[in-house]
């Protein structure tokens, strides 16, 4: 997420403890004093799509667990936590350059091992492979992450000095009120279809009709999460113009964070090749990998096999997933066609109020361009539609659009995301209550606060475990489609152990390594902007952009830190 420039800002609600004991302060850098009766804990968290509520809620569940606690510190019973949030000097690169004056962090935009080379951080070992039967599990919270990351996070010596934070899928959202009105769902014909007319109240036999007339959806299987949206990619094409036609904007996008577009079309990359084939971004070692030879004329692609290697990983940007992404993102957004009829100059903060006020303008659209944390981050927008029209977070029903397969064939293979934003939580190497941060650490990563995390944010911790039915219940409908959605895909985490690329780390973790390439002597670093400048001689086809893609990669491989 990028550095907010929010033109409304809410008051933060302080949560207060109940319970006798225990004493919870949400606030800023002052007002709150350390209680000398109780062992104390500052944390510190990126105000962010990701929030404060979350953490607030936690520690005062963990304070109420400790209510009676005596072993933090000697002489003191009881616990009190401190939560500070902000969107800059909490920020992951803030904080780089800085002495860290808080006892735990979660953030985003961590270069992990600028911090643990420069013993910024403290070592979570003993958290990370400790018992969890305390908080009635078995197995260690190693267990729960997944091997990209145990290599990674280990990768300097051993042990482990940070955990993984949210996942930060990029795609599109989707109105789902919308759809139902206007017959944006295909059935299983292809042909589009509706649950009723706007302002019409439905049956309950007219929505068990409704759902049992929905398409299978991209995952090939009746009665899941993705029925009656688009499978393929033609589908969603044709459903782009349809949405078009119907009088409806299909896409609303930030013109000042175009690479929101880029992300949401590098989603389809990943999910064309397969977990598999696309973890060889990180891991550089694969045998008969199929890339494309030759671009033909007409969009075919000619294929061959290598072998890759740290000497020759550039040839993965020939993988066909990100020509087909490519094509697509000049189809549906190299033009103004579904955008509106001209470009917008709307920053993100923008684009999501625009999208969720539209519903009551002329120019209403039927997806955004953006990350799962938007919910969270047009909270002041929801709350301004309450008031106005009645209608707050929890009454709209926004879903999180199923990457379409390229072709018929792949419809029912499982899906792939990719997650980013390189978000962690730490203790301060620093901090005097040591025992007290790592107690606090394990119990934010037990299955059970995940599960609550997932529910209050409507965003996925970067671990494995399962959300409970009761607290998927409490999520938004946006929420509850993320949650459907995760469980049932695999999910490729953008990390490696090998010292090539720790050491290229920040090449490697987001735009360069992905959206850089060379066309007619010139460096382009969006495709967005490719397909889309005002000068013709500024543009760049599908086809150039991606040959371009290995060619750049290729000539600067030498350079890069070995």
């Amino acid at each position: 997420m990028k550095k907010s420039k929010r033109l409304i800002a809410l008051a933060a609600t302080l949560i207060m403890g109940a319970t006798v004991g225990s004493t919870f302060v949400g606030c800023g850098e002052t007002g709150d004093k350390e209680d000398p009766t109780k062992a104390n804990l500052t944390v510190a968290t990126y105000d962010g799509g990701v929030g404060r509520e979350w953490l607030e809620e936690a520690a005062q569940r963990f304070m109420d667990l400790h209510v009676n606690s005596t072993h933090f510190q000697e002489g003191r019973t009881g616990v009190k936590i401190r939560v500070y949030a902000d969107r800059t000097k909490y920020s992951g690169s803030y904080l780089a350059d800085r002495a860290l004056n808080k006892d735990m962090y979660f953030t985003e935009g961590v270069a992990y091992y600028t911090y643990v080379n420069r013993g910024k951080v403290a070592n979570i070992s003993d958290v990370v492979k400790g018992d969890m039967s305390a908080y009635d599990e078995e197995g260690t919270i190693e267990n729960k992450l997944d091997e990209s990351f145990q290599n990674y996070l280990t990768a300097k010596d051993g042990e482990y000095y940070m955990l993984p934070f949210y996942s930060g899928f990029y795609g599109f959202i989707y109105d789902i009120e919308l759809f139902e009105e206007a017959g944006f769902y295909y059935d299983e014909d292809g042909d589009f279809l509706a649950l009723r007319k706007k302002g019409d109240v439905e049956t309950e036999d007219e929505r068990n009709e409704f759902e049992e007339a929905k398409s299978s959806g991209p995952d090939g299987v009746k009665g899941n999460y993705d029925d009656g949206l688009p499978a393929t990619y033609q589908q969603f094409i044709d459903l782009a113009t349809y949405i078009k036609d119907s009088g409806y904007v299909p896409f609303c996008y930030s013109g000042n964070y175009v690479d929101y577009v880029d992300k949401a079309f590098r989603s389809f990359a990943a999910d064309y090749e397969g977990y598999d084939a696309f973890k060889l971004n990180y891991t550089f070692s694969g045998t008969d990998v199929e890339v494309v030879k030759k671009v033909n004329d007409d969009g075919t692609l000619e294929m061959e096999t290598v072998d890759i290697s740290e000497d020759n990983a550039y040839d993965l940007q020939r993988q066909a997933g990100r020509y087909y992404s490519l094509m697509m993102q000049e189809k549906l957004f190299g033009s103004t066609t579904y955008v509106g009829g001209t470009w917008n100059g709307f920053e993100y903060l923008g684009a999501q109020s625009e999208f969720i006020k539209s519903k009551y303008t002329k120019k209403r659209y039927a997806m955004l361009a953006e990350g799962v944390w938007w919910e969270n981050e047009a909270s002041a927008t929801f709350t301004q539609m309450g008031v106005i029209h009645k209608e707050n977070k929890e009454d709209r029903r926004f879903g999180f659009l199923p990457i379409p397969k390229a072709t018929e064939e792949k419809v029912g293979e499982q899906q792939t995301m990719l997650a980013a934003n390189r978000s962690f939580g730490f203790i301060n190497a620093k901090c005097e209550n040591m025992d007290l941060a790592k107690e606090f650490m394990k119990f934010l990563h037990s299955d059970a606060e995940m599960s609550k995390f997932s529910a209050t944010t409507s965003i996925p911790r970067s671990l494995n475990y399962k959300v409970s039915p009761a607290d998927r219940a409490t999520a938004t409908t946006f929420g509850k489609s993320l949650i459907d959605m995760v469980a049932s895909a695999k999910v490729v985490y953008p990390y490696s152990s090998l010292d090539f690329v720790v050491k290229n780390d920040k090449y490697f973790a987001e735009g360069e390594w992905f959206f850089t390439s060379s066309v007619g002597g010139r460096t382009l670093n969006s495709p967005f902007t490719a397909f889309t400048a005002e000068k013709k001689a500024d543009q760049a086809s599908v086809k150039d952009y991606f040959n371009g893609l290995c060619n750049y990669q290729k000539s600067i491989w030498s350079s890069l830190q070995k």
